[in-house]
């Protein structure tokens, strides 16, 4: 029986093995399983490492395969890696907290002279001149990390010192922030200043600079959570499960989400193997495999278990599945509620599994103990952090959507200053300067049509435009596509079958392969128009201008091609499609006076524009109806934001609805 590794070590391990796994992944995983081999009086986890000789990590080798019967061929070499970490770290240990001294200490360490570190890091001796004097220091997060790679020290060790890297960025990817920084600054100087940034006089720059530093400060519960979740990974993925796992899952998999009416479940059903009477939806699916996942990982990584012995017989044992969730509180100790609703939602699955699935294989599990404990829990409350952080200064504003609006002003704005007039727009013929001028109309148009009709990101990042149905002028169908014209008025088109919630009260009376369509130029909508430096620009006409000119050239340089075409190229997967969206929402926080937000996601778009709806009439039914979600998913998120005296309200609504006044 291994003994259970404290989770502040399984901390230092797991931060270890992220850094091994940079040049190895494998030798990161090997990493992570000198858990098991831990001795129980191990308090500094890197004085250990740098104290092993050769001879006893080849003993600890040994160790592991007795646990876990069979040999791990890159432990030892992993173990060496993080013991050269550690020694390292320890010659760090005096390098000094300011930037310039911390610089001129490492120099002095690597023996380099000014001369030959300008050289290696690309730039001037007197600009390394004033960095080492304390009189500038690098703009550049990319010139910081050349003078780390020169001077051979840990990625990260000089950058942290200066606070405008330093500062941890939660929830957002490295690479998006960079993008959101640069934009947020060239654009606040143009619109607050009305002067490019590198003419910006030294008082506005540092402004702005501070206020690019306090956006990352405001932490949530939700925020403080993912960021102790992301030190200590835990979860075993599907790909390391052993093969009998692996089947397991598979043959659930098939049980659970096999469609009604195809040869597939029709096979199932003839050859006598067990099919769910509820369908699930492949993300549904997904969810309750990231689930197991982490289950999995706890049972392995934490409980010392043996992979071999994975399988959903596990979930059988209540005092385990007590004794993980036990767990999983207690990694947050005090400093935020741990019992939130991914907790609750694996006490849902366990429960599901208990009643339809396990005894299906033979397998039955104490459902009434796994209610009693289910009870307890919601008993102690969950801990209700909202989804909309990032733009939680904006929902406070009166009005939230008029933010966003302006924005997406700005951004066309900044369109035009690259191709001229939008609707005859001259895009570069080549290079750079053009693929960054096709891209930037592309997500101008992507969050102009997705704060007008704020769907799910899945309806952008999937949508297609069917080329077979296509046509360049005239009306057509949308076909298998997404995008249709009728009376020179394009619309968004998606089955119901493809909306998160088709099964719920709103679809009822539609079938799965009915079309909702979302019009691009109701007059109506107030979005559908907006003025950019005098002109009005009318969503359908750029619309139309971005499928006919500008959609084929950006698919054409990405290599997008086939008769579904991405209807945005480039972010037709949901990671490039958040990331285009939280590099763009900077056009909104360079807005005067804006509100001091994070970068978001196409989600918070579907926030602000409930909140608005729900402040300016009052009616939860009104925004759900826009969401096409339940009254009581929008009353549960949004009932803050109402109007304080309803009543009154309700009747002014009214009175205006009937073309009376106020």
């Amino acid at each position: 029986m291994v003994a259970q590794v404290v989770t502040n070590t399984l901390d230092v391990i797991e931060e270890i093995a992220r850094e091994i796994a940079t040049a190895s992944k494998a030798y990161g995983s090997h990493f992570r399983q000198i858990a098991k081999v831990l001795p129980g009086d191990v308090l500094d986890l890197y004085a250990w490492l740098a104290s092993l000789d050769d001879a006893a990590i080849v003993e600890l080798a040994k160790r592991l395969e007795a646990v876990e019967g069979r040999p791990r061929p890159h432990f030892t070499a992993a173990v060496k890696r993080a013991r050269t970490l550690a020694l390292q770290r320890q010659t760090l240990a005096g390098m000094p907290v300011a930037f310039a001294e911390a610089l001129r200490w490492a120099m002095e360490r690597a023996g380099l002279s000014l001369r030959a570190l300008a050289r290696e890091v690309g730039v001037g001796r007197t600009t390394l001149r004033q960095w080492i004097g304390g009189k500038r220091v690098p703009s550049s997060l990319q010139a910081v990390e050349r003078l780390e790679a020169a001077l051979h020290l840990p990625p990260g060790s000089l950058a942290r010192r200066l606070p405008r890297f330093g500062q941890q960025r939660l929830g957002v990817r490295i690479k998006t922030h960079r993008e959101f920084t640069r934009t947020f600054l060239r654009v606040a100087s143009l619109v607050r200043y009305e002067v490019p940034w590198a003419d910006l006089p030294p008082p506005e720059r540092e402004a702005l600079l501070r206020e690019e530093e306090e956006r990352w400060r405001r932490l949530s519960h939700r925020q403080i959570r993912t960021r102790q979740a992301q030190k200590q990974k835990f979860a075993l993925p599907f790909r390391d499960w052993p093969p009998q796992a692996q089947a397991e899952w598979r043959e659930y998999v098939a049980y659970a989400s096999t469609r009604l009416g195809t040869g597939e479940r029709a096979r199932r059903a003839l050859s006598g193997r067990p099919l769910s009477p509820r369908v699930l939806r492949p993300p549904t699916v997904e969810k309750e495999l990231v689930q197991m996942e982490r289950f999995y990982g706890y049972c392995v990584r934490v409980r010392g278990l043996n992979p071999d012995q994975l399988g959903l017989n596990l979930l059988t044992d209540l005092s385990l599945v007590r004794d993980y969730l036990e767990w999983r509180l207690g990694r947050y100790g005090d400093a935020v509620p741990g019992l939130t609703r991914t907790a609750m939602n694996f006490i849902a699955l366990v429960k599901k599994l208990y009643r339809r699935y396990l005894p299906v294989i033979g397998l039955q599990g104490d459902l009434e103990g796994l209610r009693e404990l289910e009870k307890r829990l919601k008993a102690a409350g969950l801990d209700e952090t909202e989804g909309y952080h990032a733009v939680e200064p904006l929902l406070e504003t009166p009005d939230p959507l008029g933010w966003l609006a302006v924005g997406i002003a700005l951004m066309l704005r900044d369109l035009s200053g690259r191709v001229g007039d939008l609707l005859a727009p001259k895009v570069p013929a080549r290079g750079k300067a053009a693929l960054d001028a096709l891209a930037l109309y592309r997500d101008a148009i992507l969050f102009w049509t997705a704060t007008a009709h704020p769907l799910r990101a899945k309806h952008w990042y999937a949508a297609r435009l069917d080329m077979d149905q296509f046509r360049q002028e005239g009306d057509f169908a949308p076909g298998r596509g997404h995008v249709g014209r009728r009376g020179g008025t394009y619309y968004l088109a998606y089955r119901v079958e493809e909306f998160k919630n088709a099964s719920s009260m709103v679809f009822r009376n539609l079938r799965a392969d009915d079309l909702v369509e979302f019009p691009l130029g109701d007059p109506e909508h107030p979005l559908a128009a907006l003025e950019v430096e005098g002109t009005r620009y009318a969503l359908n006409e750029v619309f139309h201008v971005y499928l006919q000119e500008v959609l084929p050239r950006l698919a054409e340089s990405l290599g997008r091609s086939g008769p579904l075409l991405p209807l945005f190229p480039g972010l037709d997967s949901l990671n490039r499609l958040s990331i285009a969206f939280r590099s763009r929402s900077a056009y909104v926080a360079a807005l005067p006076d804006a509100p001091l937000i994070l970068p978001f996601g196409p989600h918070s778009l579907r926030h602000i524009v409930a909140t608005s709806i729900v402040k300016t009439t009052g009616s939860f039914e009104a925004a759900a109806n826009v969401l096409l979600d339940s009254v009581e998913m929008v009353v549960r998120h949004y009932a803050r934001f109402a109007p304080r005296d309803r009543y009154r309200h309700g009747w002014r609504l009214y009175v205006q609805t009937r073309g009376g006044g106020r």
